[in-house]
């Protein structure tokens, strides 16, 4: 163990990194500043272009584009793991926190194991299933996808392979728990929530519940977070509405051209990437988050709806559940398999009553159990935990 004296270095390999957009992409800023405020020397290695400076660590990025070739897939799969080499060479940090799964952060944690350096891997996205590129399952059964195909068998051994390899496994629900425990049961599962360092916001203004409702969602556009289908339920819908979708991905040509083909090119809009600081003024002035995703750990889109007072309107998937209180009022949990009841109760909102206003209060009051504030200790303790249960 180094002297004390000498700060400890950790490194952060997160594909999107703040800016973009994404949970992997926000959480990932807000544990390195985390860390940083707590006496760590943090280095964060990043895939897109250098958009993002701060004083508190370093931030390398890679230059690699968001959305890859053919080729240049190739080159990352095979050459990407030397460069994962380079930078643990160079910056000899005593540990490596893995934020998300994907192959060279896989490949890393074997790199780790060989030279005993210690590693958390987090477990915010199920690889295996993400790269199903047209997986729209409705109810998912991840044992059944795993041993659904020969690819998918070829892929959850090399996911199970990897993960086995991490010292450390971070899942932010129990949902995702279970998910490792089919993987591997040899690394340490440590489930810890995300958590966010917004501005306290409240707002008591009704104007954001009356006419018209404006409903808004946050996805990267891939068919499992089927937003097709948040389309289609809307354009039924006898009131005035405005749906806001909010992110980029290779279903937006698909949906722009449902939108033209149901008309409703003056209701549903699509803003692609947008920075944090719009995301937040929208969401502040929206009446409504709406997922009907098929898959879900715990997403940090509904931690940043919940700060700034939004009812949250969702299939009842992953761990989504697990986000809130029994009996809670601020979140309106469907049967994933079921559209029509998400119709039936968008239809059902009760606008007399201030519904939407009523759930926003409790949305309000839930999420402060998300702020940094209030998960901040746990997370540097653990860390420091197992640094002084590791030759580091």
């Amino acid at each position: 163990m180094e002297s004390n004296s000498k700060k400890q270095k950790i490194l952060i390999y997160s594909p999107i990194f703040f800016p973009d957009i994404g949970g992997p992409a926000i959480q990932g800023k807000y544990l390195a500043e985390t860390l940083a405020d707590n006496g760590f020397e943090v280095s964060v290695i990043k895939f897109s272009k250098p958009e993002f400076l701060n004083p508190k660590f370093k931030v390398i990025s890679l230059n690699w584009l968001p959305n890859p070739s053919v080729i240049s897939r190739v080159y990352r799969w095979f050459f990407g793991p030397l460069i994962s080499i380079f930078y643990l060479l160079r910056i000899r940090p005593n540990l490596v926190i893995v934020n998300s799964v994907f192959w060279n952060g896989m490949v890393m944690g074997l790199f780790c194991r060989f030279a005993r350096i210690p590693t958390i891997l987090k477990f915010a996205g199920d690889w295996v299933f993400e790269s199903l590129k047209d997986q729209k399952n409705q109810s998912v059964d991840f044992l059944k996808i795993y041993k659904g195909s020969v690819l998918t068998r070829f892929l959850f051994l090399i996911e199970k392979f990897f993960i086995n390899k991490f010292n450390v496994v971070w899942v932010i629900s129990e949902f995702r728990k279970k998910n490792v425990q089919q993987l591997s049961k040899s690394p340490m599962i440590w489930l810890q929530c995300n958590f966010h360092d917004l501005p306290q916001f409240s707002s008591k203004s009704s104007s954001r519940f009356s006419s018209p409702v404006i409903f808004v969602t946050s996805a990267r556009l891939i068919p499992h977070k089927r937003i097709d289908t948040l389309i289609n339920t809307v354009s039924k819908l006898n009131y005035d509405f405005r749906l806001i979708i909010i992110g980029e991905g290779p279903e937006l040509e698909n949906l722009t051209q449902l939108v033209n083909e149901l008309k409703l090119e003056t209701r549903i809009f699509f803003l692609g990437k947008i920075s944090s600081e719009l995301l937040f003024e929208i969401l502040s002035l929206s009446s409504a988050y709406l997922s009907w995703s098929a898959e879900e750990g715990a997403p940090n889109a509904f931690i940043e709806a919940l700060n700034f007072g939004l009812p949250i309107i969702t299939a009842n998937v992953g761990g989504i559940s697990e986000m809130f209180e029994p009996n809670s009022k601020s979140v309106k949990l469907i049967d994933p398999d079921d559209p029509h009841q998400l119709f039936d109760y968008l239809s059902s909102l009760n606008f007399e009553t201030n519904e939407l206003e009523v759930m926003s209060d409790s949305a309000f009051a839930e999420g402060r159990k998300f702020l940094r504030s209030e998960n901040e200790t746990q997370v540097v303790e653990f860390i420091k935990n197992l640094l002084n249960s590791e030759k580091c």
